[in-house]
């Protein structure tokens, strides 16, 4: 049978890409390109006669790479991948182009793909032969798979499979498929978006299976569309998920009249157990399957489906079941958590710890789906609960059902909060019991409820920055994550003692400005090693910093975690930046017996909410929320209303009746400032801009800015210009030289009046217009001259004596290479192949060439030593070869 997705040819499918990528900010225009894609694919197949098979899955597994479950792990990542190519190509290690693979985060360059196969594209178009690829989706899918089944000692095959990529695959091409193995194809698409231009039922389908084969198999004509998008069994159903919840907020929500129960948080792995006649499945968050590990019936090896035999009720032929999968200490009968030193998915016989099932809620059972809406007959959560609370029989340290507590007040939340902490669980989640089970959505009535969501529970840790590892995309800086190190004081000479690392918690400008800071300070870590007194063990950072020029961050954890490979013995487990500390010198930060002081204990997992929280902190929320609602006034929110300073003179009409609004200030000029600057030239201020808003200003580059100038729907100018605004009896112009981003129709105003650099036709230019004229120049694309305009150029700089591009009106073919290649370039010389009509073809004296039947000058490579000794074009007649033929 044919299947004609296998048969399109992997370059086409590249093309696709590549107009999605160069369309990133165009979200309509990639959903036309790529629903165009589609339609173009179904129509060809359509048109074939033959027996055949018209799934979009090979394609469709190649677009969402992330999302393809039929596949294993290629159990590859850049650093494997840039040792990998670097051995295949057979690169010295110490090149540059060696260095730009295996070190690809500290490639600076001006290119859009700053990735890693971004990266290899550079270092390989030079070095891959331009070719047309020729290999199918097929031929590529068959080489992914041969990959993914590659174990770890058969480096080999691996190697083979790359060169034979590399033979086959275009420079462009084989960027594509590194992306494809890296599972981010870099599209700026989510996988909602893609699936949605399949089918407009492909999302909903694959939250229900999570299976890309099965949405191609459903929904493969693009017209029909099934008459029920239910669960079934064997097909993964993306999880409900739980909103974040602040305690100190829950008489807030408890204020409705819902109601509500309270379970234990579960600190494990979110997984579904499937079952049907006898046979299991087991189901990860992401839809992996687990059933070789757990077992597949009653009968057969596993660590879990065995020791289930009895605790079904006979009349269950089918369901599915939601809950985490934990680890039970056998030895000490109690679970432990994911900070502990064991995977719960790879846990064997031989392990201390057994997989224990902790169930708490039911999707499917006996043949009727119970989760989506109530119009899709979806039940509620009371009602799947009756369910499950008759479905099987608790086996203490196999599997469970949560406990649960219908809550009254804010009092028994905090209780349960409370509880949790004494018993050093994760938190609690608060649920409501006629909410409906609605796959991968987040914000429909469950809610976590952690310690460090709330204020003064936690314990926060002070550290200073000592590393970072370098970033990808460095439009925020350098660094990803930063290393945080404690200090320990206790010998002879001062030590930094590395305790983990730190990714999330800054805003984007909070990041941007952390990094303005350190960047002058960094050092690489490959090229300089660093010194004794920074100790980070074998987590190494890309980068290190001396703590006397660094900076401390408040850093909040959940836990301490034993490690073996950061400095202190302890590491921490979900940090976050609370603050930058720019107020707090840097030997005041947590000493290394502080810390020490923190894991004294010694237990696997050290959690730093130990805090209790008391009713007063929920009290003060709930007084504070009955005073607004009291006070409240309907009117137009604060931060809406524009506020007229008062008692300013206007001095100017240079503003007059226009609207201005300020985005943002900066250290010289603060908003209130700007604003009487407005009032003064008789304008009007805005804290929104809108239709009939003449211009914005901005001094700091926030976020919101930043994407405003990218939309170039207002005219934005500098705090600069509106501080040195003069005075004037007339309305002011905007000048393109002092402007961030101008909209479509004062382009085309001010076109008659200014070049596409600012300069005006008319005004006579002054020195610094002339400097942001030719700043503005630095960044367009580089002009190229034709050979003929470079050598105008010379003629004019040199006239008839030129010792520097004396070459420069010949084309240099030589036969064998030779280091004089590299010096005829230099003076201005093109180096070309046999093929692109050279001027001259230089060869060696005392060697044969058959070279009779080419019409170009055939000359001894004496003649180019005689031209850079001279610095002067020698006329070659002395070194003319004589061919017998001519």
């Amino acid at each position: 049978m044919i299947i004609p997705a296998n048969n399109v040819l992997f370059g086409d499918f590249c093309k696709v890409l590549d107009y999605l990528n160069k369309n990133k900010k165009h979200r309509h225009e990639q959903n036309k390109i790529l629903i165009n894609f589609i339609n173009e694919f179904r129509i060809n197949s359509g048109k074939l006669v033959s027996k055949k098979n018209v799934t979009f899955f090979p394609i469709l597994r190649l677009l969402l790479p992330d999302k393809d479950r039929e596949r294993n792990p290629y159990n590859l990542r850049e650093t494997k991948l840039g040792a990998l190519l670097v051995k295949v190509l057979s690169l010295n290690k110490r090149s540059h182009d060696a260095q730009q693979l295996l070190n690809f985060r500290s490639v600076q360059n001006s290119f859009h793909d700053s990735d890693f196969a971004g990266i290899a594209f550079f270092v390989l178009k030079n070095r891959i032969p331009k070719k047309i690829g020729h290999l199918t989706i097929g031929d590529v899918n068959a080489l992914l798979d041969k990959i993914a089944t590659i174990v770890e000692n058969k480096t080999n095959i691996l190697d083979e499979a790359f060169s034979y990529a590399i033979k086959k695959l275009t420079a462009e091409q084989l960027k594509w498929f590194l992306r494809i193995i890296l599972k981010d194809l870099k599209l700026a698409m989510s996988g909602h978006r893609i699936l949605a231009a399949f089918h407009p039922d492909a999302p909903e389908l694959y939250e229900s299976c999570s299976n890309l084969n099965k949405v191609c198999e459903d929904l493969g004509d693009g017209d029909t569309r099934p008459i029920e998008l239910g669960v079934q069994v064997f097909f993964a159903v993306s999880p409900m998920l739980s909103e974040r919840l602040d305690v100190t907020r829950i008489a807030q929500l408890l204020a409705s009249d819902k109601l509500y129960q309270v379970e234990n948080k579960f600190d494990g792995e979110r997984f579904q157990m499937h079952m049907e006649n006898g046979i299991f499945e087991y189901f990860s968050r992401k839809g992996f399957m687990y059933s070789n590990n757990y077992g597949k019936t009653f009968d057969t090896n596993g660590l879990l489906t065995p020791l289930l035999k009895e605790c079904f009720i006979p009349s269950a032929s089918s369901f599915i079941i939601d809950g985490e999968m934990m680890g039970w200490h056998k030895e000490y009968q109690c679970f432990g958590s994911k900070g502990m030193a064991f995977d719960v998915k790879k846990i064997t016989d031989n392990s201390r710890f057994r997989p224990c099932y902790c169930v708490f809620d039911i999707l499917y059972y006996n043949g009727m789906t119970l989760i989506g809406p109530a119009d899709k007959g979806g039940k509620t959560l009371k009602e799947r609960l009756e369910i499950l609370d008759s479905l099987f029989m608790d086996i203490p340290g196999v599997i469970i059902n949560s406990n649960r507590e219908i809550v009254k007040d804010s009092v028994d939340v905090l209780n349960a909060l409370n509880k949790a902490i004494e018993n050093q669980d994760e938190g609690i989640v608060v649920k409501d019991v006629n909410s409906f089970y609605i796959a991968n959505r987040r914000n429909v009535g469950w809610y976590k409820i952690k310690p460090e969501y709330t204020e003064g529970t936690m314990t926060d840790l002070d550290l200073v920055v000592i590393g970072a590892d370098e970033a990808e995309n460095k439009r925020q800086g350098r660094a990803k994550s930063f290393h945080v190190a404690c200090l320990d004081s206790s010998g002879e000479e001062q030590r930094w003692v590395a305790v983990g690392r730190v990714a999330s918690g800054l805003t984007f400008e909070e990041r941007e400005r952390l990094c303005v800071l350190l960047e002058q300070h960094w050092n690489p870590t490959k090229t300089v090693p660093p010194p004794s007194s920074l100790y980070f063990n074998k987590d190494k950072p890309d980068l290190w910093i001396m703590p006397e020029v660094s900076i401390v961050l408040e850093v909040r954890a959940t836990e301490l975690v034993r490690s073996s490979s950061s400095g202190t013995d302890y590491t921490l487990r979900f940090p976050r930046v609370m603050k930058i500390r720019s107020d707090k010198p840097v030997p005041d930060v947590l000493t290394l017996e502080e810390f020490q002081k923190l894991v004294a204990e010694r237990n696997a997992v050290v959690k730093l909410g130990t805090k209790r929280i008391s009713e007063d902190q929920i009290d003060e929320a709930v007084i504070k929320a009955r005073k607004t609602r009291t006070q409240k006034i309907i009117q137009v929110a604060e931060k809406f209303r524009t506020k007229p300073i008062g008692g300013v003179n206007v001095v100017s009409k240079a503003l007059n009746g226009r609207e201005i609004c300020i985005l943002s200030d900066d250290e010289d000029f603060k908003k209130l400032d700007l604003i009487k600057i407005v009032e003064s030239h008789g304008g009007k201020h805005v804290e929104n801009p809108g239709p009939k808003t003449w211009c914005c200003v901005v001094g700091t580059l926030t976020f919101r800015v930043r994407k405003l100038i990218e939309t170039e729907k207002f005219d934005i100018i500098s705090t600069s210009w509106l501080g040195s605004l003069p005075e004037s009896d007339e309305p002011c112009s905007l000048s393109p030289l002092d402007m961030l981003s101008i909209r479509y129709l004062t382009r085309i105003k001010l076109s008659p009046d200014y070049d596409e650099f600012g300069d005006n036709y008319r005004d006579q230019i002054d020195e610094l217009t002339l400097k942001k004229c030719l700043k503005k120049m630095e960044n367009t694309d580089p002009i190229y001259l034709t050979t003929s305009e470079m050598l105008y150029i010379d003629e004019q700089l040199f006239g008839e004596h030129n010792p520097f591009s004396f070459l420069r009106k010949c084309a240099i073919h030589f036969v064998e290479y030779s280091i004089n290649s590299t010096l005829a370039k230099m003076y201005g010389a093109t180096i070309c192949d046999i093929n692109e009509n050279p001027t001259h073809i230089v060869v060696r004296r005392g060697k044969k060439y058959d070279l009779a039947h080419l019409c170009s000058k055939i000359v001894y490579e004496d003649w180019l030593d005689k031209c850079f000794e001279e610095k002067t074009f020698i006329t070659e007649s002395e070194f003319i070869v004589t061919c017998p033929s001519r």
